[in-house]
């Protein structure tokens, strides 16, 4: 009897990191075939409806569980993280007047919990670990309102979805978009700063060039880039264009004359 036992919590013990490694992987692509469907916190038709997609929408399935399939959340689904749990990173503009619009923060506890609603009451749809980045929409009673995280599922029943022929799954194609852009850190460059010039749809206003001559293309506020041009400046920001770019783009939080 002890024997047969301890089998048991063998196979216990190997089932859950299969099951976890599962919450992690992309079994395969689905496209929906229908308008107006709804997108579920739960694999029952009486669970909350937490959005709707329509015929063409595509989503990641991960776990297929007898009539429902279930996925990552789409990007449409207004999900809500405790603003105390995490420190917002990116505003809408760096003068103070903007401060209060964040538009990225950073978590600052392990697993998180994401809910369908701003308060304790709401459902729990995924979690964000520690240091994690997400996208902040709005704040309300205390509350952000974010983009769906990697780590967020909800469920669609199976009729309404199908499988298509693609051949990358959607989270390794947002792995390779992610990748392919710099680390979210701050970084300090000082310099020597002055206009840009006449771009068509250009992202940046002003360049800075480093004492060892690397360009930078600085976004920010221009009033404050104008008052400083041609002036040595020290600037504080996050790179915010893709890796391979020519000149990167940096995002001025703080900027500051300097000797």
């Amino acid at each position: 009897m002890s024997f047969r036992i301890f089998l048991t919590l063998i196979f216990i013990t190997g089932l859950f990191p299969a099951m976890a490694l599962s919450e992690d992987k992309t079994v395969f692509l689905g496209e929906i075939n229908a308008n107006n469907i709804n997108v579920r916190n739960d694999a029952t038709v009486s669970s909350k409806v937490i959005c709707t997609l329509n015929r063409g929408d595509k989503v990641a399935v991960i776990l297929e569980s007898y009539d429902w399939y279930k996925i990552r959340l789409p990007k449409k689904a207004a999900l809500y993280i405790k603003a105390d749990f995490a420190e917002c990173t990116k505003y809408q503009e760096i003068t103070p007047a903007d401060r209060n619009t964040c538009l990225k923060a950073r978590v600052l506890s392990s697993r998180v919990n994401i809910r369908t609603a701003p308060d304790e009451s709401g459902a729990i749809v995924g979690v964000a670990d520690k240091d994690e980045l997400v996208d902040v929409k709005g704040k309300t009673q205390g509350w952000y309102r974010i983009d769906p995280t990697p780590k967020s599922f909800a469920w669609v029943h199976k009729k309404f979805l199908n499988k298509t022929t693609a051949k990358e799954p959607l989270i390794q194609k947002a792995k390779e978009k992610e990748e392919a852009f710099a680390p979210a850190e701050d970084i300090t460059l000082n310099g020597r700063i002055s206009p840009y010039g006449i771009v068509f749809k250009r992202v940046a206003t002003h360049k800075l060039i480093t004492p060892d001559n690397q360009v930078f293309l600085l976004k920010g506020d221009k009033a404050a880039l104008n008052a400083l041009n041609r002036s040595k400046v020290k600037v504080t920001g996050r790179i915010i264009s893709p890796l391979r770019a020519k000149y990167p783009v940096l995002e001025v939080k703080t900027i500051e004359v300097s000797d």
